[in-house]
């Protein structure tokens, strides 16, 4: 595992190292976002068969369900609770966006 990692980190060391010296075509750089996104679709559908064949995670598909909902409404109130104590804490004028009248 920790050999693709570093494989991962290689190849991207290449390609910052190409793109950084001007050794990727222009063509290809206005065409980079349509190829991340056939990729990452690509990636998504891998992991989707693989979790598919994994019987183990199928039976424990329920579970798995309620704590990812447990998480993200954990997160989420506490990422509100967080943003409500900072502005009370730092920001003291009322009109955040325009600042103080003068």
């Amino acid at each position: 595992m920790a050999l693709r990692v570093l494989m991962y980190f290689g190849i991207l060391a290449v390609g910052w190292y190409l793109s950084s010296r001007g050794k990727i075509h222009e063509k290809l750089m206005k065409q980079i976002s349509s190829i991340q996104t056939i990729i990452l679709y690509g990636l998504i559908f891998i992991m989707g068969v693989r979790i598919g064949t994994d019987e183990q995670i199928l039976a424990s598909l329920g579970q798995i369900g309620i704590m990812a909902a447990v998480f993200a409404l954990v997160t989420a109130s506490m990422s509100i609770l967080f943003v409500y104590a900072g502005r009370k804490k730092i920001i003291y004028d009322t009109n955040i966006t325009g600042g103080k009248n003068d």
